[in-house]
């Protein structure tokens, strides 16, 4: 920023601040699902993905410089090599989400990431899930049902994909809650970079195409995006409480619907009205409950947040002190 202009901004309360940071992420996150789908009209959405992780990997690599390559050390490859695995996989599952369904009602339905979480928590981690949060994980499953229309003529077999993305991302957010406790940032993102990248390549190999400068422009803008992204999550999060942050990440659902009418002249189906505001209702309060139970249990602010549906990646945050 200019001198002036970032002095003036300094002198803004905290939560002014907080939420510049916040709605610039939304803005970035709805802006990059745009530039994927403007991508993958020419690209195949397996080959878009590795040219994402590919330039991502390139552009932390002065970061992992700066850190020194002792930051990266670690005993848990084999945890990071499943999360990047499923996030290779998930991002390829939204990528053909974006390709093939509404902007709109891909994005909502991709928003039951937290649902996922809450279901693989009481599963899989045998974490204690009480009657409220079972029913806010049903609420946002009927309004699933309210947009899929399941059985009827006006289901699309694409629907299943950012559901199948979510469930993806949540599986990969348990591991990222798991690796947090002892990774640090670099070595988080260098690992999730340097092992989706490869994972990526090989579905891309099956359908390579010699992509055009333009889109490779837009993939590199499209990594440069989530990098921009996660820097906004980070100054919020430092300004504001979580509470006051996370409704902000969904604010990309009304962008990117307004924006899609208009490069694409998608108008959303109504029953993304209700149904999108029964799932992001649900996953709010999901994410507001596991994060106040996360406070009482270390009687204090967690240093990291698994931020949902973000850059659909399960982004991983921490929360400076």
């Amino acid at each position: 920023m200019p001198g002036v202009v970032r002095t003036w901004f300094e002198r803004q309360p905290a939560s002014i601040r907080a939420s510049f940071f916040a709605l610039a992420a939304a803005i970035l996150a709805a802006c990059f699902t745009l530039t994927i789908r403007f991508a993958t009209a020419e690209l195949h959405p397996y080959q878009a993905v590795f040219l994402r992780f590919a330039f991502g990997l390139i552009m932390i690599a002065p970061m992992v410089i700066k850190a020194g390559l002792t930051s990266l050390r670690t005993t848990r490859l084999p945890l990071f090599g499943v999360r990047g695995i499923l996030s290779a996989a998930e991002m390829c599952l939204w990528f053909m989400a974006v390709l093939y369904l509404p902007l709109a009602e891909a994005t909502t339905l991709n928003f039951t990431v937290p649902l996922f979480g809450t279901i693989l928590a009481a599963l899989v981690l045998r974490e204690t899930v009480r009657i409220h949060r079972w029913l806010a994980v049903v609420i946002g499953f009927v309004g699933v049902g309210l947009i899929i229309q399941p059985g009827t003529d006006a289901m699309q077999p694409a629907s299943l994909l950012p559901i199948a993305a979510a469930m993806c991302m949540a599986c990969a957010g348990m591991i990222t809650k798991r690796l947090v406790s002892t990774e640090s940032t670099v070595s988080m993102l260098f690992y999730l970079m340097i092992i989706t990248t490869p994972v990526s390549l090989v579905p891309a190999l099956f359908v390579w195409q010699t992509p055009s400068w333009g889109v490779l422009g837009l993939m590199a803008v499209a990594a440069l995006m989530m990098n921009v992204m996660q820097v906004c999550n980070v100054k919020a999060l430092q300004l504001a409480d979580y509470s006051f942050f996370v409704g902000f990440s969904y604010l990309r659902l009304p962008i990117i619907a307004i924006l899609a009418l208009i490069l694409f002249g998608e108008v959303p189906d109504i029953w993304i009205i209700p149904g999108g505001a029964m799932i992001i209702g649900a996953a709010i309060y999901v994410a507001l409950r596991e994060h106040k139970l996360a406070r009482q249990k270390t009687g204090e602010d967690t240093d990291a947040i698994t931020l949902p549906a973000q850059d659909p990646q399960g982004s991983t945050i921490r929360k400076d002190k």
